[in-house]
């Protein structure tokens, strides 16, 4: 479940861990309450006497401890499963692949449904104008522009763009294509990135690249987090550009 919505194995194994700690110190504090709560009831019932007791001796603070240490050893195990099973392959981390010369093609790792990808593509598009205007940021962009291309498998959309990257002083800039297109099978889409270098040196436009794939990953999970009638009007907004219709599209 947690890798579906995005988290690295990384992440997972981490948000175990988070949450077991949160466990510790709730279950410490409220032992401790209940220790002092049971404590003073049986002073005042006269049920122990000739006994001082001292609620911030080393004891209790080391007791305290060694419980919070049991639980959070105890997650190490299974978080370090959780985080196994979410990307059961060799490769626990996403890279890009090697570049053919100045071109890059590769399968980005996010597939979307038939029924979202128009409008994700018009969420992307509203993205990449907003910065269309100004050169700062991560990036600049001369505007982006939403098509359809024909596969035996289906229609897919495609989103079309020249970029500079920052820093922008390096002079890299490249040909973007976002494509995301049916795979044949349960209504499910997979994106596809075209790159091509348009100026800079090969070891900049690499390094700098992986920064700008790190942008698009975020706005796809971003994408999850959109409320349904978001992606409702998206995905309008999606049919009257196509249809060639002029739709002001805001990110």
């Amino acid at each position: 479940m947690y890798s579906s919505v995005g988290l690295a194995p990384g992440h997972i194994a981490w948000l175990f861990m988070a949450e077991s700690c949160v466990y510790a110190v709730l279950g410490v504090v409220a032992g401790y309450l209940t220790g002092q709560i049971t404590a003073t009831v049986l002073i005042e019932l006269g049920l122990v006497t000739g006994f001082t007791l001292n609620y911030s001796s080393l004891s209790a603070v080391l007791s305290c401890i060694l419980v919070m240490a049991v639980v959070m050893l105890s997650t190490v195990y299974p978080s370090r499963k959780a985080s196994e099973l979410a990307v059961p392959d060799v490769t626990r981390r996403w890279r890009l692949p090697v570049p053919d010369g100045d071109r890059w093609h590769f399968e980005f790792p996010f597939t979307v449904s038939g029924h979202d990808v128009l409008g994700l593509c018009v969420f992307l598009i509203g993205y990449f104008d907003s910065y269309s205007e100004e050169s700062i940021g991560t990036f600049y962009t001369d505007g982006a522009k939403l098509g359809r291309q024909d596969t035996a498998k289906g229609d897919g959309y495609t989103i079309d763009m020249n970029i500079w990257l920052a820093p922008f002083d390096l002079g890299v800039s490249q040909h973007v294509v976002i494509r995301a297109l049916p795979v044949g099978e349960h209504n499910i889409f997979q994106v596809q990135l075209d790159i091509t270098r348009l100026s800079g040196e090969d070891a900049s436009w690499r390094r700098v690249n992986q920064r700008f794939m790190n942008v698009i990953r975020k706005q796809f999970l971003i994408w999850r987090t959109v409320d349904s009638d978001a992606k409702s009007s998206y995905r309008d907004q999606g049919s009257a550009i196509l249809a060639g219709e002029q739709v002001a599209v805001e990110a």
